[in-house]
Order: C-alpha cells, then structure tokens, then sequence
C-alpha cells in the first residue's frame, strides 16, 4: 500500500475510523521527540513509533520544511520554531494579560511618550495599566514593584531610577512568576531589557558635536541619573571625540532628566569655565535647559543631545544652539518591551532577552524630514 505521505511502499498499523493516517503518524513522532526531551535520530524515532524507517525519514523531511523539526548537523531531529509559535500563541489564549504595572522616575517627556504607547498597547490587549512614579527613588521604585507583586500583575515593567538597587523586588517577582521587563536602561534582577543603543547614541552626539568644532575646542558634558543608559551614552561621547585630540573635555556635572537640570548645570559649567566651547547633555530635555543658559547669556555655542524630542528638534530646525540629537523611539521601545514580556507571561524562551534598537542622528541636514515625538 502507498503512504500518501512519503510515497514508499509499507504495511500501515490500523487506523481509527476518522481519523487522518498521515497526520497520526506525524504527531506520533513529534511526541516522540517531546517524550524524549532531545534530539532523535531516525533510528530511535522509527523504534518509538513503530513505523518504517523509510516512512519515518519522509515524515520527518516533510515536518521540517514545515519548520516544525529542525534537523541539526549531526542527522538527528528537534522540535522546530514553529512549534514554538504555536505554543506562545497557545499559552496566551489561556492566559492572556489582565494587568499590567509600569514604574518610571519622573514626569518627563520621554517617560510621558512611553506611558502614552503603553496606555495604546494596553488597550490592544483589553489590559488595565498601572502607572506610577518613583520620584526618582529607587527606594520607592523598590516599593512600588512589590506592590504590583502583592497585586498579582501579570507583567511587570520599569523604566529604572538606577540600574541597581531593585534585586530583591526583582527576585520577589520572579518567585510569584511576574516577568520584569526594564526599558531604556538595564536592571539588575530583570528578566530583560529592552533599549535604545546608547553607546552609538553618545558617539553619535559626540561626532556631530567634534565635527562643529572643527576637531578642536572645549567641552562640557552633563550627565544624568545613575542608569547605564546615561553612563553609555556619555562613554560613546567621549570615545567618539577622543578621536579628536584637539578636543578637550574640561567639565563634567551630573544631575536629573529635566530642564531645570540642565539650566543649573550650565550655570554651573559656565561660571567655572567660561571658556568652554560646546555641550553634551545626556538627554534632550537637559539639552533644552543648556540652551535657555545660553539664550539669557547672549552666547552661541553648539549643544548636542540624545532622544529626538521634538522641543530638540524644533530647535535644530530654528539654527540652534541645539545642533543635533541622536534619537530614541519610545513607541518602539515599549512595543519590542511588550512583545518580550507577553512571551515570558506565556512560559516562552525569548531569543534574546537583551535587545538594542539602532539610533540616528537628526541634525541640520535631516531635520525637515524626521518626526519627532513629544
């Protein structure tokens, strides 16, 4: 008799009125692989099963093309990625996102875009969202991330005050099966994180402000929170114009996320520096603060910054004294987040639990054509 499947001649086993020969045999040997928790080879899978080898190799040949094996250099079959999808599809049917809790430090307009996505995907899912702030506290960060654990948050995710500091609310999280899922910047104890590169944001930024220099001059670079998205940004810069030897970093300050930050900031670079030539801020917002220094002090000097707000890019349009911004998206950022974190609530193996997303700079030349957000 011909197997319909494979086109080889065998005696089939007996069948069940209804039921498909070919799509027995296939699950039969997809359960085999499962039960065995490993790779099989076709010798063991034609024993499992009881079919003919020959039977087996077409079987297995057609089930691969499918994605639904994968046949591994040594000859011997797993379980393919698209039994995976079918699973993560099959986990969130039956249990699908009720609830979900966001921290973040400050009412800033990066974090304001990023609850805006969230309120967007939370609504995509039929999901309540629960927002709060920390104050730029880790300690109530800390706090707040135990409260969704002890209100049985099906997704946890945090925009960091630090990247350190959240271990233990971490740890109670993944005790209770709650993923963490960090965006903008890396924490310690979360499952994963999802980000903007900020080490070539920073060089990027650092480029553009070296190359208005004219590869010579003095800088000042503001800094931000204790997070490592601040930290990269400002060691990108820095690599970046440390191809310029004639480039001179002659002030560092460090200090929040906002405006005000930077207004003092610059106040304080200026009085102890007046010399200096140029800025890079951390941030866009603390960029806007710089610039409103300089505006009240008569002075031109090129500031570059890191988010692609559009307060920066308005005045990138305008000829300054911002002169270029290395973007962030948080729409992006929250929906690669949300994709991760729906897979981990669902049991799933992520690929990558680390993701970058790639930034560009909008300067001069580009900035007609960019849409900014804010």
């Amino acid at each position: 008799m011909t197997d319909p499947a494979v086109g080889v001649e065998h005696a089939l086993p007996p069948v069940t009125r209804g039921r498909v020969p070919a799509l027995m045999r296939a699950a039969s040997i997809l359960q085999g692989i499962c039960d065995a928790e490993r790779p099989m080879a076709l010798a063991e899978l034609a024993e499992a099963t009881g079919f003919p080898k020959s039977s087996v190799m077409g079987i297995c040949h057609a089930l691969t093309s499918e994605n639904l094996l994968a046949r591994g250099v040594d000859g011997t079959y797993a379980l393919g990625p698209r039994v995976y999808e079918f699973g993560s599809i099959a986990r969130a049917q039956a249990w699908p996102i009720h609830d979900i809790g966001f921290s973040y430090p400050l009412d800033e307009t990066f974090f304001l875009a990023e609850i805006g996505a969230l309120r967007d995907e939370a609504a995509r899912l039929d999901a309540r969202l629960h927002v709060h702030t920390a104050s730029e506290s880790t300690r109530e960060q800390s706090r707040r991330v135990c409260e969704f654990v002890d209100q049985a948050m099906d997704l946890i995710l945090i925009e960091p005050v630090a990247t350190d500091g959240l271990e233990e609310a971490c740890d109670l999280a993944r005790a209770a099966r709650i993923p963490v899922v960090a965006i903008g910047s890396a924490v310690s104890g979360a499952d994963a994180v999802v980000a903007t590169d900020n080490t070539k944001a920073g060089s990027l930024a650092g480029g553009a402000l070296a190359r208005a220099l004219g590869g010579r001059g003095r800088v000042a670079v503001v800094g931000g929170i204790p997070i490592t998205a601040n930290s990269d940004r400002i060691a990108g810069c820095l690599a970046a114009m440390s191809r310029h030897p004639d480039v001179e970093v002659v002030a560092t300050s460090y200090g929040e996320l906002n405006a005000p930050s930077g207004q003092r900031a610059a106040e304080e670079v200026l009085d102890s520096h007046p010399e200096v030539d140029g800025f890079f801020a951390s941030n866009d917002q603390i960029a806007i603060g710089i610039s409103r220094v300089l505006r009240s002090r008569g002075l031109f000097l090129p500031i570059v910054g890191v988010d692609g707000a559009r307060g920066a890019v308005e005045e990138i349009r305008s000829g300054g004294p911002i002169i270029a911004t290395a973007t962030q998206d948080p729409k992006a950022l929250v929906h690669t987040a949300m994709e991760i974190g729906t897979a981990l609530h669902r049991g799933a193996r992520v690929p990558r639990s680390s993701v970058y997303l790639a930034p560009r700079l909008i300067d001069a030349h580009n900035a007609a054509d960019y849409q900014p957000w804010g």
